[in-house]
């Protein structure tokens, strides 16, 4: 197999399970030939999303990996949905640090047209837009149908997020049990069919194969999702998944250019676990085929400050200029 001839040309499903099994100096090629496809069909433009956490614990699902579940017994601070001066001052202080995105993102099933949370959501995005920001607003608010999502598009939220998490086939042995992964799907389906944008990625590290990662990839890509966050599982105590030892950084570095190569144009950002597991190879990642990155924290787990991940952002402009 010739790594190089993806680069102009599709790679199919059985293709990339075979990268999956690349070791040794062959890797040094893969992510060299994972970085040529994100100049090429990205440019050197750096994604960034800032989130906020805007309403924490007690859901009732039991997603195996979130500590803000009520099934398992977590250190998480709870709370009901941020005040709207609260999420004004966060959107404000996202624009000021530069960032492409803000996030609302609440905890629970979903927050449902009719409901107070969702009236003062929409009231929150309404006056966000009469100021003069540039960054673009997103919701993470759980499963919605087609109605409430145009509701939220017309008022001028941009993209809708909502995680795949992992395979079809294995989602409710290694996520959740409480629902299925069809009911993700017919919300993703739904904002694609009313012309949102939508990010939908997944989590490594929770005992899924290649398999499963490469099947979740071309369900996304057969989507046509517009940007896919790469999560690195952070073990939280209390959790199903709180002994689970971390990913090696070969095989988050080599699943982040894989996913280059099958999503050629589309944004690859680099969520929870880049700091605290990757370390001083963070780096690695944005030369791999990573474009975008979440900056200044992160649901439940703490990241560096925006300031700091700023600060790596131009750095990881300087390296793509000098490659």
């Amino acid at each position: 197999m010739n790594i190089r001839d993806f680069i102009d040309r599709e790679i199919t499903k059985e293709e990339a399970l075979e990268l999956c099994k690349i070791k040794g100096s062959k890797m040094m090629e893969l992510f060299s030939v994972a970085n040529e496809v994100r100049e090429k069909y990205c440019g050197n433009t750096l994604h960034t999303c800032t989130i906020s956490n805007a309403k924490s614990g007690e859901c009732e699902e039991d997603c195996k990996f979130c500590a803000q579940s009520a099934h398992y017994k977590t250190s998480l601070s709870t709370y009901d949905l941020k005040e709207k001066d609260t999420l004004m001052s966060e959107y404000k202080r996202a624009e000021k640090l530069g960032s492409t995105k803000f996030g609302v993102v609440t905890s629970g099933r979903s927050i449902k047209k009719g409901s107070e949370e969702y009236d003062n959501i929409k009231d929150f995005v309404k006056d966000a837009k009469k100021e003069d920001i540039t960054t673009n607003i997103c919701c993470s608010i759980g499963l919605l149908d087609e109605e409430e999502l145009k509701e939220l598009k017309d008022i001028g939220v941009t993209r809708f997020h909502s995680n795949m998490q992992t395979s079809i086939n294995a989602y409710n042995k290694i996520v959740a049990t409480t629902h299925k992964i069809d009911d993700r799907l017919a919300t993703i389906k739904a904002a694609k069919k009313i012309g949102m944008e939508v990010c939908s990625g997944g989590i490594i590290g929770m005992g899924e194969t290649w398999e499963d990662r490469i099947d979740m990839a071309f369900t996304l890509k057969d989507l046509n999702v517009d940007g896919i966050p790469v999560n690195i599982l952070n073990p939280i105590e209390g959790t199903p998944l709180g002994d689970r030892e971390h990913l090696s950084m070969d095989e988050i570095i080599k699943t982040i250019a894989i996913y280059r190569i099958i999503f050629k144009d589309k944004v690859i950002k680099i969520g929870a676990g880049r700091e605290g597991i990757l370390k001083d190879f963070m780096g690695m990642a944005f030369m791999s085929g990573a474009n975008g990155m979440l900056v200044g924290g992160y649901l439940t787990v703490k990241g560096r400050t925006s300031e700091e991940d700023f600060v790596f952002m131009e750095n990881v402009k300087k390296m793509w200029e000098r490659d």
